[in-house]
């Protein structure tokens, strides 16, 4: 008998309802799931959605120089990248896009298409991007997100900078340049990298569909790079490399650097090199254009250090001095130009001088004379000395990988720490280096530390440091700007004042009578020293070829800036070579700093002879008349009043470029405050006014 159909409905009912109910249950036991157990790993999935962070990029730092000229700015600009992996018609992409950024489109699918293969055999898919352009101009940042909204949506548009270096080549070695990662490569740009670079923020922001933002705060805000004022004067600096420039030319030397400092604190007026660079051009990534590029960048003047010749008789004579063991009086017998040494080539002069005093020996450059001074004191009190005058250690200059210079240990050592028997020349003193150190031989320095030892002298005996960066300053969020602490090393006394005074009336000499005439200034007293030292190439020495070196300062009483002359490889030695660059260097920047006159009028001081100079670092004159009787009536004398001192007449500088008118600020001794950049528009004061004294002029560029 078959079953009654309501006991059949009632089964199919049963099991519509166990089906619904375990339906149900599993529906309740997943959201149980989602919503306790993978909660966290679900609402992380939904944030990566909607919640993205972008890495935000500080402003790098600005360089200015110590009148507020601007020598390297960041100016904010768009990059457009691309991920290739989203890319799926890399030629139809390439097509559209490459006309909009000025590219071949060929070229660019070829790049995509390589860049995408590589991206496909790493662990980074998704996050490498492909940088299509960066610094693109306004209109096709327009163009791009044109693009971007209606077409391409994976195009993305990132925050980028670009540096701008307003002087050009002016200051480069300084400065320096940033690679393509806008990270230092050279000079104060690579040195203080981590300063003016700053630090990435991080900002959360909400995202749509599409990816554009629509809220969004910073978990992490950037850190803005330090602003650096460096101690460089932009008007000094050119007019520097202007002279070194040609000096290196008329000399045949193969290159060069200048040093212009304040010798009462080590400020840094201007670092010059020869050759130059253009900071704004990138190093190129492989090939000679990168060899050739980096040795340009190569900064002469702190890492290359030579042999300094005759310039080291200033710190013999000195310690002589200081010691109390010689006066200028001393009696020295140079032993008319050849000096026998035991079991080696006697020491020689190139004129042959007899007895004369110390003072003499100094003006007349002699070897001989500085080789018995550090044998009367022995090698010991030379080390001294020398570590007092800060050579063989590092100055602390703000430029990258500085040279110690060549300076061997005083003793040789054993394994055990203790001064050995067995004495190699090569890596420490011998028995008779203080005889050829006395005068320039066995040792090396560069051009920064031979301005801080021209320095002890000029400054009345202290150790300075020398520096690159006066003031630090970093933008505050809202505005405005907070200073950044400094900290400056103070001077050290190394020798005494006496001494000091003494040295500088000697080095007068050597301006005024001996091996430096060529440096004498007009309007102004100086002293120096003349410096030159064969060289040897590849173990062989060329007695063609010199390094030339002059050393000084400038007013003698009170000087007001040391300059520091280096050439390489000339045939000129230095008073022929280096001496004439100190006195246009030195000329320009005591006319510019508007230091007063010490000397009547502006005609230059009477030459002994009217022959021409010998271009060797002696010579054989006779020895100087006796000062006249009224020689202290005449210095009580009231001087004629010096037209240095005169209110100047502005210039009219309308119309001209930067160069042109720092070339021609420099010229007339005046310090111009430039601003903006293409040719200069407006000017206060106006042209044909007098510029009162300590006032600048300040010059307004536009395009």
């Amino acid at each position: 008998m078959s079953e009654p159909v309501e006991a059949i409905a009632e089964k199919r009912v049963a099991w519509i309802a166990r089906l619904t109910f375990f339906w149900a249950f599993a529906i309740v036991l997943r959201l149980i799931f989602l919503q306790v157990f993978a909660h966290e790993d679900h609402l992380e999935r939904a944030n990566r959605q909607h919640d993205r962070t972008f890495k935000m990029p500080p402003h790098r730092g600005e360089i200015l120089d110590r009148t507020g000229h601007p020598l390297a700015v960041s100016i904010r600009t768009v990059t457009a990248v691309v991920n290739p992996q989203l890319v799926k018609n890399l030629d139809f992409f390439a097509s559209i896009v490459g006309p909009v950024l000025h590219l071949d489109p060929a070229a660019l699918a070829a790049e995509l298409r390589i860049h995408k293969e590589l991206e496909r055999s790493t662990i980074l898919r998704s996050r490498v991007y492909y940088q299509l352009k960066r610094h693109i101009s306004p209109e096709e940042v327009d163009s791009m997100l044109y693009l971007k909204r209606n077409t391409f949506g994976f195009l993305e548009l990132h925050r980028d900078s670009l540096r701008e270096y307003p002087n050009g080549s002016t200051g480069a070695h300084v400065v320096g340049s940033i690679d393509w990662s806008g990270d230092g490569n050279s000079g104060i740009e690579q040195k203080l990298n981590a300063e003016l670079r700053g630090a990435s923020g991080d900002l959360q922001a909400l995202t749509d569909a599409r990816g554009g933002k629509y809220f969004g705060f910073f978990s992490k805000p950037p850190v803005e790079g330090v602003d650096l004022t460096l101690t460089i004067h932009s008007v000094i600096q050119h007019e520097a490399e202007k002279f070194l420039e040609e000096g290196v030319h008329a000399s045949s030397a193969a290159y060069g650097s200048v040093l212009v400092m304040n010798p009462r604190n080590g400020e840094i007026l201007a670092l010059a090199n020869y050759p130059n660079f253009d900071p704004r051009e990138e190093i190129p990534r492989t090939g000679s254009g990168k060899q050739h590029a980096l040795e340009r960048r190569r900064n002469y003047a702190v890492l290359a250090p030579i042999e300094p010749g005759s310039v080291m008789k200033v710190v013999t004579v000195a310690m002589g001095i200081d010691t109390g063991r010689f006066t200028p009086e001393t009696e020295m017998n140079c032993e008319s130009g050849s000096f026998p040494r035991p079991g080696r080539r006697p020491i020689r002069d190139l004129g042959r001088h007899g007895v004369m005093p110390l003072s003499m020996a100094l003006v007349k450059s002699s070897n001989i004379c500085a080789a018995k001074v550090a044998i009367a004191l022995g090698p010991d009190h030379l080390w001294d000395y020398l570590e007092r005058f800060g050579l063989g250690r590092l100055t602390g200059l703000e430029a990258p990988s500085e040279s110690r210079g060549i300076f061997k240990p005083r003793h040789c050592l054993d394994q055990d720490g203790k001064p050995s028997k067995i004495i190699d020349q090569r890596n420490c003193w011998g028995p008779a280096s203080h005889e050829y150190i006395a005068f320039g031989h066995e040792i090396g320095a560069t051009a920064v530390q031979l301005a801080r030892a021209t320095a002890i002298v000029a400054n009345g005996g202290y150790r300075v440091k020398p520096h690159l960066v006066l003031s630090k300053s970093r933008a505050k969020r809202g505005g405005g700007s907070e200073p950044v602490p400094v900290l400056f090393q103070q001077p050290e006394r190394v020798i005494k004042p006496e001494t000091a005074h003494i040295m500088r009336r000697l080095m007068q000499r050597v301006v005024d009578e001996g091996t430096g005439r060529r440096a004498r200034l007009d309007g102004y007293s100086a002293g120096g020293k003349t410096g030159s030292a064969e060289i040897y190439v590849n173990g062989v020495k060329r007695s063609d070829l010199n390094n030339a070196s002059f050393i000084g300062f400038a007013p003698v009483e009170n000087p007001a800036v040391v300059v520091v002359v280096s050439l390489g490889r000339t045939p000129r030695q230095g008073g022929a070579a280096a001496a004439p660059i100190f006195k246009n260097v030195a000329q320009a920047a005591l006319r510019i700093l508007q230091v007063p006159a010490d000397r009547p009028g502006d005609a230059p001081a009477p030459a002994r002879s009217s022959e021409p100079l010998p271009d060797i670092d002696l010579d054989d004159e006779p020895e100087p008349e006796p000062p006249p009787v009224n020689l202290i009536a005449e210095a009580d004398a009231p001087r004629p009043f010096s037209p240095l001192l005169q209110a100047p007449r502005v210039p009219d500088f309308q119309g001209k470029p930067v160069i042109a008118v720092l070339h021609e600020a420099a010229r007339a001794g005046l310090d111009v405050e430039v601003l903006g950049r293409g040719r200069a528009r407006t000017q206060n004061p106006a042209p044909g006014e007098f510029l009162p004294p300590g006032r600048r002029i300040r010059v307004e560029f536009r395009p």
